[in-house]
Formats: C-alpha cells, structure tokens, sequence
C-alpha cells in the first residue's frame, strides 16, 4: 500500500532491523509482505517492532498492528526516502537509498563505551536498549523521569484497582512494586533519578534504597499527597539550591570532578494539572522557568550557557501550550492545542489572554529528537476504554449506560429497582473491600444526604439514578482505571476487549536545552519481550506483574557542551 522499494539480503544471524528512525521488533511473514518484502526460510529470527512508519509515510498508520518472529533471511536494507540500519550482533551497517533524507539517529544492539557517545561521529544521539545500564561519567550524565503511581505503603489503598488481572493481589502490595522499582532504578544507575507521585508519608523507607546506593535525595515541600522527588549522585553532584514551585521542584546541582567540574546545571521535576487544565500547566510551567531563571541570575549563571533540564509528567500531548512555551519560547493568545485524544471537548480552547515566555532559549525534546517528530514511545499503556466510556461532550456513551444499568441489576438481588441498604453495603465491600472509603461510598453518602436519608438508617436506599451519577462522576474525575475495575467485580467484565491493545500515550517528556546540553542517547521504554506481551496475547497493559507502575520511566544522556 505504500511506495516502498527494498533490496539485498541481511546476514545471518541479524539482531536488529531498523528502519528510519525506529527499532522494528516482532513482525510476521504478511506483515513484511505487504510492504513487498520477500520472505525466505533460514532459521535465524529477525524482530521486527510495531511501530508508525518514518516521517515520508507517518501519515499512513503504523506498518502492521501485531508482530511475531520471521526469519533471517528476509531480503530487505533500506526503504526509499529514509535509513534501515541491519545491526548484526556488535556490528551495525548502514545503506541509505538515493535521494533519502537521512535520520539524525544511529541505533545501536547495546551501550556503546562512553569514549564513542562522547566523541561519536556528527553528534548522532543513539538508542539505549530497555533496562540497560545508562552511561554515565565524568563527560556524560543521565537522568530518568519516573512516575512510579503513588507508593500503597501508608497510602493507596485503591492502587489495586489499576491492575487488570491483579491475581492473588501480591503484585499490587508496595512490597512488590518497590522490588521492581529497585531493581529497575539501581540497574540503570543514571546521575539524576526524578520521580512523580511519592507519597509524604512514606518516601523516606519507600526509597532507602536509594540513598543505600549513593544517591542524595530531596522532596517537594509543598503540601500533596503525590509530591516530585528528585535523586542525585553525591560523589558527582552537589546541591546548591533548590526551588518548591506549583507542582515543580527545580534544583540547582554543581558539577564535583571532571572537565566540568563547577558547570551548576538546573534540573526541573514537574507534575503538572491532570484533566482540562492547559491554563494552568502553562501557569506552572511558565512559573517554574521564570523562578529558574532569576535563581539562575542569583547565582551568576548565564541564561544563554545554563545547561537546563525539564522532565516529568506533564499530563498532556501533542501541541501543547507547555511544549510551546519550551521549544518556542512563548505562548500566544492566538494558540491552541492539538493532538491530544484525551481531552475531549478542549479544542480551540484559548489558553492565555497575554503572552507567556521563557527567557532560557529554545528547549527540545529528547525523545522526539532521537525517535522523530510524532514517533516517541507511549509511556502509558492502559486499557482502551475512554471513548467507550465517554463521548467527546464528556457524556456517557450508549454502551456505557447499559453496562451501568446491568451492574446496578446485579446489586439488587431482591429484584427492586432501588439498592436496599443492605445491599448499598455489599456493593461497596465488593468494589472497595471495605465500607466508609473510596469516592464512591462518598457518592452513595451525599445521594442519601440529598433526600434525606441516613448512610445508617436501614431504610436508606440507593437509585439507578444515583448508581449512574456516581459513576459518571467518577469518569469525569478521570478514573477510569477504577470504573474498569468495578464493572469486571460487579459484571464479570468491564468495557476493555485486551486483544484491541492498549490505549497508547506520551504524558512522559525530558526537554533540554541544546545550546549548553547535546543530546548522547535515549533509551527505549519496552523490551522485545514486553513488546510482545502486550501487543500479543497475553496483551498486558500497565501496571502488571512486570512493571509496578502505570507509567514507563523515560531516561536520556547528556553531554556539556
């Protein structure tokens, strides 16, 4: 369907094909010929990742929707208007066709020495495989980003509501989740470590391990529940200031040994408003960056040189008036957002009434600049349910209302249309294991209190109309991960269908900027393995038994330039 044209034969045993600016991994005999491609029969697997095609064909879709292994001796190097890499073990080879315009990206099977991502040809930023070690020396640091969903160690008690199949329910304990997030932060050993979502309650014993590691640590001191918390390396950074903006915590770390030794370099970890709340992620941003740059000034930092980094989860994609304000410098009153399925309704919202700027220069985005425009890996894969849920007014769909008017059927056993008390009981112990918590025996409360009612009296009830609020509600809140959860307790099964795939977004970003900061590398959010399992059976979403969070962690190296 596309104007591709392919030529030669790969090597036997491959270990990668790339093409354009994306790792192709897991493809099938029909996948690759649909793209033309002649399939032979050695035994050797050759993966080829589910993936948009680059930039000359972005706009027709994604090359196939489900991958598996083919073999090795596909005939295939390049495609016309871009750059397939084969990667052969260590060693990678490039061809490029006539008239291509190629990728400013060199993907490579393992972490390269420090020495070549420092010195490598053209400033090229690599791709660091999935739960790899990042580098890190005395010319290049790294840095994660990381919602980690809030820590159910004193708090969050519903986090077992965001697991689709939570089993015996061990996976979703804290203690569980905490040995994944160890084993995956120590692993990848980056200088800067900013996480989303700690709890105040617990972060000191949530994280020990960290400081156990080497790291120093510090966390938003603004009243929250889930606060920013930001790691660094004491033996290579020390802390010289920091700054507790809305929903931003921003350090000002000093560079201890090396070439660069005394270089100070701002670190921003924000969370910013989840929901249809642009106004204000551009508020906070706008704010984070404007008190940035005056401490910059206290202490005699130039604006033009400050190498700065800004990460976290932003809660939004596309063209957003955040991503505006840092790759352009400012936000217009004549700009609006766009390419973000999740908010619904916000199209041609106006953001600001006066123009917003930064004064630090144009920002870019790590993951865009080493995958391409538009090809960033999703860092949050959930269950497809929102426009199943919602329609784009923000009502209910069709489908949802009978699924809700089923549910509210199967609590009320005694065949009335309304819940007897007894029965408003059993159904908040079966969604909320216990009665007096959650929004929704909140819900079931202030619908009583409305006609009078007592959450106490035995004549208490509850209506279909009431059920059906309370849930709507609850979606406009954002919590469909929870209504998912309640359906398949109450129906035996909730709106998502896995074999669909999972809902894919990118609410995850690292920005830098490049005049004092060069790109070295980003990693990749999956590995093979993970990429099977969730666009094949057994079609995992996020989180799960391997992966303790709804977030994928984003991480990127940097050298000072």
């Amino acid at each position: 369907p596309f104007p591709l044209k392919f030529s030669g034969s790969l090597g036997s045993p491959p270990g990668a094909l790339v093409v354009g600016d994306r790792f192709m991994s897991g493809g099938s005999v029909s996948d690759l010929e649909m793209l033309g491609l002649s399939v032979g029969s050695a035994a050797a697997p050759l993966l080829l990742r589910r993936a948009p095609l680059l930039q000359p064909f972005a706009s027709q879709g994604a090359v196939a929707s489900r991958f598996a292994p083919v073999s090795a001796s596909t005939s295939v190097h390049s495609v016309s208007g871009t750059t397939a890499v084969l990667v052969a073990g260590a060693v990678a080879t490039t061809k490029t066709v006539k008239d291509a315009a190629p990728k400013n990206v060199t993907k490579v099977a393992r972490p390269a020495s420090t020495s070549t991502l420092v010195d490598g040809a053209a400033d090229k930023p690599v791709c660091f495989p999935a739960a790899s070690s990042l580098p890190s020396s005395d010319e290049v640091f790294s840095c994660i980003s990381y919602n980690v969903l809030l820590p159910n160690n004193k708090d969050g008690w519903w986090i077992y509501k965001y697991y689709r199949d939570p089993g015996d329910g061990k996976m979703a304990e804290w203690s569980a989740r905490q040995a994944m997030m160890k084993d995956q932060l120590l692993k990848a050993g980056a200088d800067f470590v900013c996480l989303q979502e700690v709890s105040d309650l617990s972060w000191e014993e949530d994280f020990a391990f960290m400081e156990e590691a080497g790291y120093e640590r510090l966390m938003h001191e603004k009243k929250g529940r889930m606060r920013p918390a930001t790691f660094w390396r004491k033996d290579r950074w020390e802390m010289v200031s920091a700054l507790h903006r809305d929903r931003t915590l921003i350090l000002a770390l000093l560079r201890r040994s090396g070439p660069h030794a005394g270089t100070t370099l701002l670190l921003a970890n924000a969370h910013l408003s989840a929901g249809h709340n642009a106004d204000r992620r551009l508020r906070q941003t706008e704010e984070a960056l404007s008190q940035a740059a005056k401490e910059a000034k206290n202490l005699g930092l130039d604006l033009e040189k400050c190498p700065v980094v800004y990460c976290g989860d932003l809660n939004s994609q596309g063209s957003t008036a955040v991503r505006e304000l840092l790759v352009a410098g400012e936000v217009r009153p004549d700009f609006r957002e766009s390419g973000d399925p999740t908010e619904k309704g916000q199209n041609g919202v106006q953001i600001t009434s006066k123009i917003k700027r930064q004064t630090f220069g144009a920002f870019q985005d790590a993951a865009e600049l080493c995958f391409g425009t538009g090809s960033a890996p999703a860092t949050i894969l959930v269950a497809n349910i929102d426009s199943k849920m919602m329609c784009d007014d923000n009502t209910l769909t069709p489908a949802m209302l009978e699924t809700l008017r089923a549910a509210f059927k199967t609590c009320c056993q005694s065949g009335r249309d309304v819940m007897t008390r007894e029965e408003v009981v059993s159904f908040l112990l079966s969604v909320n294991k216990e009665v007096g918590r959650g929004s929704e025996y909140r819900s079931v409360v202030a619908a009583m209190e409305k006609r009078g009612q007592d959450f106490e009296s035995p004549d208490a009830t509850l209506t279909e109309e009431d059920f059906i609020a309370l849930y709507a509600q609850e979606l406009e809140e954002g919590k469909f991960w929870g209504v998912e959860h309640d359906l398949r307790v109450l129906c035996g099964q909730g709106m998502a269908l896995p074999s669909e795939g999972p809902t894919e977004l990118c609410f995850d970003h690292m920005f830098f900027t490049p005049a004092s900061l060069r790109l070295v590398g980003v990693q990749e959010t999956l590995t093979e393995e993970q990429r099977q399992r969730i666009w094949g059976p057994p079609f995992d979403v996020l989180p799960n038994a391997w992966h303790p969070s709804d977030h994928l962690p984003v991480a990127a190296a940097f050298a000072l330039r």
